[in-house]
């Protein structure tokens, strides 16, 4: 299994296990971004990620970069075909495991040659441990 997905499913929200237990959690990724503007590794997250929603005021190109420092994708792709609503959000399968203090790295290019205000929210359970 590859480094960064999680082999233990998320319990129900609350339950109690032998290591401790989960939460719904959202990571929420705000930005601005100017004209053509390109950030790299944007998110730090500390869960188990299910599912992908967001919105923004334009286009723009996308990749996520796992705790283990490999992409999920071989290039970014643009938003249409990957972000879901948050009616609808895009399932993450096999759910994403974000260690304690890990990091998600996100690489963002905006693609409408104006400001655009992009927010993209990961979508998961917060593991809590108590052991």
């Amino acid at each position: 299994m590859p480094l960064g997905y999680d082999p233990v499913p998320p319990a129900p929200a609350g339950a109690i296990n032998q290591t401790g237990y989960d939460e719904f959690g959202i990571q929420v990724y705000d930005k601005i971004l100017t004209a053509n503007q390109e950030l790299i590794d944007q998110a730090d997250a500390d869960f188990i990620w299910t599912k992908l929603a967001g919105n923004s005021t334009g286009i723009y190109e996308i990749r996520f970069r796992l705790p283990g420092g490999r992409y999920m994708s071989n290039s970014r792709i643009r938003n249409a075909n990957l972000i879901g609503t948050a009616q609808f959000g895009v399932p993450v399968y096999p759910y994403v495991f974000i260690p304690a203090a890990g990091k998600i790295g996100i690489d963002i290019k905006d693609l409408s040659a104006a400001g655009n205000t992009v927010q993209i929210c990961l979508i998961g359970w917060r593991r809590f441990r108590t052991k």
